[in-house]
């Protein structure tokens, strides 16, 4: 009988070493993220059931070792050391396995609980590697499981190690496992002797892995013998280490710190060399490939192809092809992209079910469901699709290996800005290319190790060409550039990626702290992705955006619909356009006026602009009403009309050149709503080409939506860094619009 119902079980592990694929197997959906108290680094846990015990898994950052250099690697000592886990996982690469026993032996000296979780079976077996398992159980005295995390081999096993481990844990303590570090050992004896006379210490640490850490000069012992040590014995002790540390550097050569690892990697081949035997040789495709793919002119070649035909296929999936079967409005079976399909369920049916079932009058509660709620939630779940693609195919580069080699070809230049070679992924993926996301964006920043680069890539991934900012930038090249659409669209894709780029340097430099990050990193093998995994991955990405964010976003998708809807007019037959230039939003545009004139907008670009923190495709929407633009349905019945009387009037002929302009706007991001407007702008007399161009720079700058700000504090943790990049990017957009439109129009006269 266990005598705790519920147990404490880490997992850890080097990167690359399918850790997170076995967390994943393990715990299954019941995962939550989060940060660590203090620090930006992700704190993954889950749990699982086995009859009525519940183990709590938690997912450690993925790191090389257990000294003190890192975020990842305090974090995950510190958790091993004072939250004491009745089990510890350590997930190892069964095809490198010397490289990961160093991690091993670390954990073996702490004499905490320990499975070792020998993974990726399946590579090893392809290298012609056999290990023999009851030998290396039986060097490293603890339990030695064979897993497969992407097809769930052996996984069940290492939960029944699991349980054993911990029950065990609660009657006996793990055996003391020792290394010979040969001429240190008088040493590490004689300071395990004195540490052994501290009672505390002895309580909650190993001796022996204190006395060697001293050898190696770390800082995190020292603070825990200081802060273990209820009297002023600890001084002294510590100063003879010191002392005597010296003494041996300078009669002994080596520092101690060499020799430990020196120590610990004789042991790492001659374990190996003992537990495995190679049956063959295999042929070594994967270095012909890294001769492509990470040369420095073919490996930004493939990189570039490989990146745009990835997310344009991710975003044809959800949003273009029309390939998920479904049921039309007026119940015929009809081909729908999965996209279309959730906004048709919030837009159509569900609305269509609520008329029905619990018909609501017209009013204020009406249109807080139906405009406010039912829209509001909507416009959150429309995001799924695409997170859902992304997330699939990201995953699947990320399994076959492909990942670390864009890592690599573009560390030298990213790390020029300040940022890293992992940033250029979500920066593709933010609309890098024009027509990304930055919301799965910025949840695909969870891979990176190094959080200050992390937090960096975070703050300009919206500065990135977003798909919703494409309404507005072809409704303006329709208006004033139509002529020239492909030189400004190349146009805005690079001032976007030198703001950025600069942006970033600047915010490394003065904003956010720490020293830039060295690359250290392995390149994997490469391997087909498991089906299984890369759908698990995709579809939790996609429900933990669901569950984190769509609280905040519905919220403030109702504070806005209230600016826009409150106050009603006394006439209730009034027209959209009046009512909304009488609305809270509107008096808040007439409020920003004496301001926004500078970069050439009026209160109803404003409104337009507000419009926009919610979502950039509001803006599109918002002008159309703003300037009395009438709706495809009214425009389909004035056609009706139109040819009933052909031949009647001059007004007839001007409908027909209408009809033709309309027709030559040649662009799928506009709508019949969208290139009226844009004929409407052409002719307002306070709209210029130079006014439009310098919307579309602040349109490309200014606040990120507020979906995209919900997500930005969930993966920082910290609220700070959602209000820096707020404060950021509204002040950098008005600052520019404002230096460009007065510029060019003192030039030009």
């Amino acid at each position: 009988m266990y005598e705790h119902d519920e147990i404490l079980a880490a997992l850890v592990g080097q990167p690359n070493s399918g850790k997170s694929t076995v967390f994943n197997f393990l715990t299954g959906l019941h995962q939550t993220v989060a940060n660590y108290p203090g620090v930006t680094v992700t704190k993954k846990s889950g749990h699982y059931h086995d009859g009525k015990r519940r183990i709590e898994v938690v997912d450690l950052p993925g790191t090389y070792s257990l000294t003190s250099y890192s975020q990842e690697e305090r974090v995950t000592r510190d958790f091993l050391l004072l939250e004491r886990p009745e089990v510890v996982v350590i997930v190892v690469d069964a095809s490198n396995l010397r490289r990961h026993l160093y991690f091993v032996f670390q954990l073996l000296e702490l004499q905490i609980p320990l499975v070792v979780c020998l993974n990726m079976m399946d590579i090893a077996r392809r290298r012609g590697l056999t290990i023999n398992i009851q030998e290396l159980e039986k060097t490293l005295g603890v339990p030695v499981i064979p897993t497969n995390g992407r097809n769930g081999e052996g996984l069940e096993e290492l939960r029944r190690q699991i349980n054993i481990v911990s029950a065990k844990h609660d009657h006996e303590s793990p055996a003391v496992w020792k290394i010979n570090y040969g001429t240190l050992e008088p040493l590490i004896e004689e300071f395990d002797a004195a540490l052994s006379q501290k009672e505390p210490l002895v309580q909650d640490f190993s001796t022996r892995w204190l006395a060697v850490k001293l050898l190696e000069n770390d800082r995190e012992a020292r603070r825990i013998i200081q802060h273990h040590t209820h009297d002023k014995d600890w001084e002294p002790l510590l100063e003879s280490c010191v002392k005597k540390v010296e003494d041996y550097e300078k009669h002994g050569g080596d520092s101690p710190r060499k020799t430990i690892a020196s120590s610990r990697n004789t042991l790492a081949e001659t374990i190996e060399k003992q537990t495995i035997h190679r049956t063959f040789i295999p042929h070594r495709n994967s270095d012909t490939l890294d001769r492509v793919l990470c040369h420095p002119f073919l490996g930004l070649l493939s990189v570039a192809v490989v990146m745009f035909v990835t997310f344009q296929l991710a975003f044809s999936l959800a949003d273009c092809w029309r390939w998920f079967p479904w049921i039309s409005e007026e119940g015929s079976f009809e081909w729908n992209t999965p996209l279309g399909a959730v906004d048709s369920i919030f837009s159509v049916w569900i609305p269509m079910f609520l008329d029905a079932c619990f018909p609501i009058p017209e009013g204020d509660l009406h249109s807080l469901i139906y405009d406010g709620i039912i829209a509001g939630v909507g416009g959150v779940l429309t995001f799924v699709p695409t997170i859902f693609f992304i997330f699939l195919f990201i995953s699947i580069l990320e399994q076959s290996g492909y990942i670390a080699r864009v890592v690599v070809v573009l560390d030298r230049l990213m790390r020029f800005f300040g940022l890293h070679g992992q940033s250029i992924l979500p920066m593709v993926l933010g609309g890098g290319i024009v027509g990304g996301c930055a919301l799965p964006a910025v949840m695909a920043t969870r891979s990176m190790r190094e959080q200050r680069e992390r937090i960096l890539t975070i703050m300009v991934v919206p500065l990135m060409n977003c798909g919703a900012k494409i309404p507005v930038y072809a409704l303006l090249i329709s208006a004033f550039f139509l002529a020239y659409q492909g030189f400004i669209l190349a146009t805005i894709i690079l001032i976007s990626w030198t703001i950025a780029l600069i942006v970033a340097s600047v915010l490394g430099k003065f904003f956010v702290g720490g020293e830039p990050s060295p690359l250290v990193m392995e390149l994997p093998t490469y391997q087909v992705p498991g089906l299984r995994d890369i759908l698990f991955t995709a579809g939790l990405q996609s429900w933990w955006f669901v569950k984190k964010a769509g609280t905040i976003i519905l919220a403030v998708n109702v504070f806005l619909w209230v600016l826009m809807y409150y106050p009603r007019p006394a006439d209730p037959n009034t027209d959209a356009a009046t009512q909304l230039a009488g609305s809270y939003a509107a008096q808040a545009g007439r409020i920003f006026e004496p301001i926004s004139q500078y970069a050439g907008f009026d209160w109803r670009d404003n409104v337009a602009l507000i419009g926009g923190f919610a979502a950039k495709e509001v803006i599109v929407s918002t002008m159309a009403t703003m300037y009395g633009i009438e709706t495809e349905d009214e425009k389909v019945e004035d056609e009706k009309v139109e040819s009933e009387n052909e031949n009647e009037n001059t007004e007839q002929t001007e409908q027909k050149g209408l009809t033709k302009e309309i027709e030559a706007i040649d662009t799928d991001n506009l709508d019949i709503q969208g290139k009226r407007l844009a004929i409407r702008l052409r002719t307002e007399e306070n709209w210029t080409p130079l006014k439009a161009f310098v919307l579309i720079l602040f349109v490309m700058i200014y606040n990120p939506c507020f979906a995209t700000c919900a997500v930005i504090w969930r993966e920082t943790g910290h609220i700070k860094y959602m209000l820096m990049t707020m404060a950021y990017t509204n002040s950098l957009a008005f600052i520019i619009a404002v230096a460009v439109y007065q510029v060019v129009s003192i030039l030009t006269g």
